[in-house]
């Protein structure tokens, strides 16, 4: 099992179980997302033109959002700048949801997941990469800063 399968494995978990055992859930999401990230910036990756016959499940979000907030009772509300690499003198402040970006990470993980089991590992990877740059990627960062300005 990769790396990749391993942090992938352990984060959906916070998703499936509104109790996972952990000694801090806090700590230990952001440690696995941090490696996952990192794992996602270091990775190669080359198209698997495989005939996949089963068609991917659809993962529930409303499910996967109760669990996580199980888990993460104090996660919730922040404000982020859009366009933050600009210094404009009006900048467009919006609102992001720490629960909400956290379940849409795990819901993908969780299609990840199944490629994995279900495909080649050459086209999960392929499916990961693609899958983290055009959404996941952007809920991972604004999750880890929302961490870090939770916790100073």
């Amino acid at each position: 099992m990769s790396k990749i399968e391993k942090y992938i494995k352990r984060i959906t978990e916070f998703g499936l179980n509104d109790k996972v055992q952990s000694d801090n859930n806090e700590l230990e999401i952001q440690n696995l997302l941090v490696g996952l990230y990192y794992e996602y910036l270091n990775l190669e990756v080359e198209f698997d033109d495989g005939d996949f016959e089963e068609e991917e499940p659809t993962f529930d979000y409303d499910s996967i959002k109760k669990n996580v907030e199980a888990n993460f009772p104090d996660f919730g509300w922040y404000h982020s700048v859009l366009e933050s690499h600009l210094i404009i003198p009006d900048a467009y402040l919006v609102t992001g949801d720490a629960i909400d970006d956290l379940s849409d990470i795990i819901k993908d993980m969780l299609e990840i997941k199944w490629q994995f089991e279900n495909t080649s590992k050459k086209y999960a990877k392929w499916c990961f990469k693609d899958r983290m740059q055009i959404h996941s990627e952007q809920h991972l960062v604004n999750f880890l800063k929302y961490l870090k300005d939770k916790n100073g």
